[in-house]
């Protein structure tokens, strides 16, 4: 009797410590910590066909005002468990280069949004990770249209995020203001070893981290409305770098989007 209840304390005890959970370190978030977040959605990409990526996510099929790219669904390539956002230089929509993006039929509002990529591996790409209002020209609900820029990454080593207000009404569709942050990591190549890319969005703040270590936070004063998920592709001709033809083939290379709600 005497060793049956020593093995059961024994058991009891390795019970215990094996359900504790370390506590997360000071300016750092993690979402696998069950306590504290709730996987509200996720994708893993594992997708066989395009078609079956489209049900979920939608992508633009026309030529860019914004890019020296055009963006078309075809640039989306699913297999191996992820989604590649594909640049070529093709004359297409009147633009000397195509692309992609896509953004979630769903849209969401408030938690941790976090996704893991490598960049394109040239300069002159634009590698981004974000969320935007719906329709910017629309009246919202609960707030004003703006942009999340989770990350707007610049290859080899920049990483870029940015809250930006929008004035939307029938005929102006106009950037207002902005509040940005660009870190470079010099020995780090964005495009070699996936990353870690994430915001926590809160009713009174923005907290923004790169591998789950906080990089910077703002006070929360207009992003009060559901907005769908966007990954995108361009290719820019000043702020992302150099343009070249070494672009061509190269590709934004996602595993995971996921979205966490606090306990």
């Amino acid at each position: 009797m005497r060793r049956i209840a020593f093995f059961t304390i024994i058991t009891l005890l390795l019970v215990s410590c094996a359900g504790k959970v370390a506590p997360t370190p000071e300016g750092y978030v993690n979402p696998d910590n069950k306590k504290e977040w709730k996987m509200i959605w996720n994708d893993e990409f594992d997708y066989q066909t395009r078609d079956q990526l489209l049900q979920v996510w939608e992508s633009s099929n026309a030529p860019t005002s914004h890019t020296i790219c055009s963006r078309w669904e075809e640039n989306l390539e699913v297999g191996g468990g992820t989604v590649r956002l594909v640049n070529h230089k093709e004359s297409r929509g009147g633009q000397d280069w195509t692309s992609a993006d896509m953004g979630t039929l769903k849209d969401f509002k408030y938690g941790y949004f976090e996704s893991r990529y490598k960049y394109a591996a040239a300069t002159g790409t634009n590698n981004s990770f974000w969320l935007w209002t719906r329709d910017p020209r629309r009246k919202l609900e609960g707030g004003k249209p703006f942009e999340i820029d989770i990350n707007e990454g610049h290859y080899p080593s920049e990483y870029t995020n940015n809250v930006h207000e929008w004035l939307g009404t029938m005929t102006v569709l106009k950037l207002i203001s902005s509040d940005g942050d660009k870190i470079n990591y010099p020995d780090v190549d964005f495009s070699k070893e996936y990353h870690l890319f994430g915001v926590d969005w809160e009713e009174d703040e923005i907290i923004f981290y790169m591998d789950r270590k906080e990089t910077r936070r703002v006070k929360n004063e207009y992003c009060h409305s559901a907005a769908p998920i966007r990954l995108s592709m361009a290719i820019l001709a000043s702020w992302a770098g150099e343009v070249n033809d070494a672009i061509d083939g190269t590709f934004m290379e996602v595993d995971y989007v996921r979205v966490y709600s606090r306990r």
